[in-house]
């Protein structure tokens, strides 16, 4: 009876050990993705505030710094729209984030101007007759139901702007690195019927040449403290557009951040003590085009040759249909180490390789030599990307748990 009641306090004890990670990890998320981050992005210095949270974090882990501090200070060139972001079709106003985008690309604009029609046939071809028919549109704004890369081969008139038509906005700033001399918007279709005439736009921007961001890294030395196992993730977002739309960034990338500040708090326990050093690496500017992870890989606070294996983690608030793997076709030996772990511990529902790709903050490493992975959660439940509603009440964390568990195991591979 006695080694019963020891074997069910131990269960429950073990289940609330967990229970805790996750909750753990849900205040990461909610104080991530809370309105005084600003979207992690820079506009309000939304990136330094979170890279000192994740700072805050490290130091209650207990992480040793590889400079003075947890900062790795770098600069970015980055466009913003930090207070004014407002558009009418005809006389009927847009909502920010809901009913349209600005890209990131745009100058600042505000007048009215007259709308151009330029739908595409079934084929995605523009009639001659549209395409001739306009001589000058320095004044005018097309509308199109082109693909914006598909658009700007097309684009011959030096129009003032243009308004893509979308089933569903979304956002992204990578494109943001400069600025067109002629403003751009994604709007819902059902936003511009086609009788529309005008369109009134204002919208302010600032395009930051040199932007001071920062990485946030730290590491726990481990019994041979000369090599390394490397967890990554990126916390910055998309931020703000205009001065009350902002872009919570729940799973993308609050959940591998949270993960991240997790298992850097297991490590840190002493009967968790790893063989290898492990370092924590949480990047900036990954939605500008991977910068955060480049200047890393480009000026490492630690040899790059010491890294045994590198594990990213973005997205990865889902689970219902297991993870997937970068790169498991690559290193198809660790791969099949972390198919086997999955299976003998019946953990995910399936782990699924796939090969190289440009996707997340791997990459700089892989192109550099490194062994790695990035490793994402799938399943529909997570739905959102890159918009207003990838929020925290939308990250169920279905497998959370057995995905840290996982990645702890996968880890202790490397003696």
């Amino acid at each position: 009876m006695k080694k019963l009641q020891l074997l069910i306090i131990f269960f429950y004890g073990y289940l609330l050990v967990y229970a805790q990670d996750k909750e753990y990890a849900r205040w990461i998320i909610d104080s991530l993705t809370a309105k005084g981050m600003h979207g992690r992005g820079y506009v309000n210095n939304g990136d330094k505030i979170a890279a000192g949270f994740i700072s805050n974090e490290f130091k209650k882990s207990g992480l040793e710094s590889f400079n003075d501090d947890y900062f790795q200070p770098f600069e970015i060139s980055i466009n913003t729209f930090p207070d004014t972001v407002e558009a009418w079709i005809d006389d009927q106003k847009l909502n920010p984030g809901k009913d349209f985008v600005i890209l990131s690309s745009s100058p600042a604009v505000k007048g009215s101007f007259e709308l151009v029609w330029q739908l595409a046939d079934t084929l995605g071809q523009l009639p001659d007759s549209l395409i001739i028919e306009q001589k000058d549109l320095t004044d005018k704004v097309i509308v199109t139901n082109l693909n914006q890369k598909e658009f700007e081969k097309e684009n011959r008139f030096g129009s003032k702007g243009v308004i893509f038509l979308t089933d569903k906005v979304w956002w992204h700033i990578s494109n943001g690195t400069s600025v067109k001399d002629y403003f751009q918007l994604q709007v819902l279709k059902d936003k511009i019927p086609s009788s529309a005439k005008t369109i009134t736009i204002n919208a302010r921007n600032h395009f930051y040449k040199k932007y001071a961001t920062q990485n946030v890294a730290g590491f726990i030395s481990g019994k041979h403290p000369d090599s390394f196992f490397v967890f990554t993730a990126h916390y910055d977002h998309l931020g703000q557009m205009g001065a009350e739309t902002w872009f919570p960034g729940a799973n993308d990338n609050a959940s591998g951040t949270a993960m991240l500040l997790d298992l850097a708090g297991y490590f840190s326990l002493p009967e968790n003590r790893p063989d290898r050093s492990v370092a924590f690496i949480a990047f900036s500017a990954e939605e500008v085009g991977l910068l955060g992870s480049e200047y890393f890989a480009g000026h490492p606070l630690f040899p790059l040759e010491k890294i045994e294996f590198l594990v990213n983690l973005d997205m990865v608030g889902s689970g219902s249909e297991g993870i997937k793997v970068v790169n498991g076709t690559i290193f198809k030996k660790e791969f099949d180490s972390l198919v086997k772990l999955n299976s003998e511990n019946e953990y995910l529902l399936t782990v699924s390789e796939r090969g190289e790709a440009a996707n997340s903050d791997h990459y700089p490493f892989y192109t550099k030599g490194v062994p790695c992975f990035f490793i994402y959660t799938l399943g529909p439940e997570c739905k959102e990307y890159h918009s207003i509603y990838d929020i925290t009440q939308n990250v169920p964390l279905t497998e959370y748990e057995d995905v840290f568990r996982l990645l702890v195991n996968f880890e202790s591979l490397f003696k």
